[in-house]
């Protein structure tokens, strides 16, 4: 796999549209076609997505809602298992034997063999980043984060005083929105790369000058590089740590970002051989 022209693909699938019914009939075909290939932990934590708690009902937004976020992680999850299965017959005809389960380490991240991978979930589209990992060699994962540009703004304790100049900038509010998405982004990328999560004021991730694609930050757990990544209806943001002693060199400066839609995505996933 090491032979792949890019070193990292992001996949990008948007959400399906349609009515809860709609939704609901999404969630229950890739969750079964899914099955087969996620492990006790994954399937656990999609299951917990997409279904009501104590048989409540909630209003029809708040259902759309909790379906949609439902698709998204299962989507994610498929994005994976359909493209490393695509690349393993890219190298052989036949893939030999089973592909192996998808699992989850101990902070919630995908674990599946042959390969890094991350996911994000911007509430439009599921987004999936993975790369070849070769067994002898070691390479830091590599994290992931994705905004929509309708989302709304963090607000703005969620930024250091020298990241809120824009006043000066002449921007027009759209700009000044996405600008803090940007901006978001990076610090949530970050925060994901470095295991921190939300356990770290993200205020105190420092965002670069005003537009900067791409910057390094000396945190707590290491050094990390990150790089924006403009996608349209989005911004994207590719987290990694750098270790020391060795040539560093980000799998995402030459990412590739592929769009799917759900039906393509389905049928992928579909027809993989079950596992045995």
């Amino acid at each position: 796999m090491e032979n792949m022209e890019r070193p990292l693909t992001i996949l990008c699938t948007p959400l399906p549209s349609g009515s809860s019914k709609e939704l609901e009939g999404w969630r229950c075909a890739l969750e079964a076609a899914l099955e087969p290939w996620l492990d006790d932990r994954q399937l656990a934590h999609v299951r917990r997505f997409g279904r009501s708690p104590n048989g409540q009902t909630e209003a029809r937004e708040m259902r759309q809602d909790v379906l949609r976020a439902a698709l998204s992680r299962l989507l994610a999850r498929a994005q994976l298992v359909t493209h490393a299965a695509q690349q393993a017959r890219a190298i052989s005809s036949s893939i030999a034997g089973p592909l192996p389960q998808l699992g989850m380490d101990t902070q919630g991240r995908p674990l599946f063999t042959g390969w890094h991978a991350a996911f994000s979930h911007s509430g439009e589209a599921a987004f999936c980043a993975l790369c070849p990992a070769p067994a002898d060699a070691a390479v830091a994962p590599h994290a992931l984060d994705a905004e929509s540009l309708l989302s709304s703004p963090p607000a703005l304790n969620a930024f250091a005083p020298a990241e809120l100049p824009w006043h000066e900038t002449g921007l027009s509010q759209q700009g000044i929105n996405r600008e803090a998405l940007r901006r978001w982004t990076i610090k949530e990328a970050l925060l994901k790369a470095s295991g921190l999560g939300l356990g770290m004021n993200p205020a105190r991730i420092p965002t670069g000058r005003f537009g900067q694609r791409a910057g390094i930050w000396h945190g707590p757990m290491g050094i990390f590089y990150w790089r924006s990544l403009p996608y349209p209806g989005h911004w994207l943001c590719m987290a990694q740590q750098m270790n020391a002693g060795t040539d560093f060199q980000p799998e995402f400066l030459r990412a590739l970002v592929l769009r799917q839609t759900p039906a393509t995505l389905l049928r992928a996933l579909s027809a993989l051989r079950p596992r045995v």
